[in-house]
């Protein structure tokens, strides 16, 4: 069961420190990190996404012990075997466009972390892996979708967020095997 903070909570606790990503922007980066990173600690993270922040400013604390509630269950769900891993989005009750409009940012925040990790050719990279990427761009670019909030365009927006949620699951077990063939090939035959 997704135990992530509230999305406006989250999404707040930003603002009031004029973090220029939102929540959903954040988680995506989170996800794309730890995939790419697997030594990359709460610590390591929260400075990464909040460089500069005061110490002691209690509006910061508060918002690294939101996001640090985020990056916990995301660690106790991104490799559960029994696919708990959600996407820190609006709820149900949000209307459509702001939800799509999220999950594009969720996929923006994905791609940045990417960036992030240094890669930065995804045609290196093996198997499903840069078709994943390609898509998320796509993805990415969802905000700018003319919708009607019908049941049409409900039904294809939670087919859309449960591709990215399947993808990013794809993408993290892809690029581990992708790293032991790496680490496996002889020294010889990587020239």
């Amino acid at each position: 069961m997704n135990n992530y903070p509230d999305y406006d909570v989250v999404n707040d606790a930003l603002i009031r420190i004029e973090c220029e990503q939102d929540a959903a922007e954040q988680h995506g980066q989170l996800c794309a990190l730890l995939s790419l990173l697997e030594s990359l600690t709460k610590e390591q993270w929260l400075a990464m996404v909040l460089p500069g922040t005061e110490k002691g400013d209690a509006l910061v604390a508060e918002t690294k012990a939101i996001l640090s509630e985020i990056y916990d269950v995301t660690i106790q769900t991104i490799d559960a075997e029994d696919f708990d891993f959600q996407l820190l989005l609006p709820d149900d009750e949000a209307n459509l466009s702001a939800r799509l409009s999220a999950l594009s940012h969720w996929c923006q925040g994905f791609l940045m972390g990417i960036s992030h990790a240094g890669i930065t050719d995804i045609e290196k990279l093996a198997s499903n892996l840069p078709e994943i990427v390609r898509d998320f761009v796509e993805i990415s670019r969802a905000e700018s979708f003319e919708i009607e909030n019908s049941e049409e365009d409900e039904a294809s927006y939670l087919e859309i967020s449960e591709f990215v949620r399947m993808g990013t699951l794809l993408f993290r077990v892809e690029f581990k095997q992708f790293l032991s063939q790496q680490s496996n090939t002889d020294p010889e035959q990587k020239h």
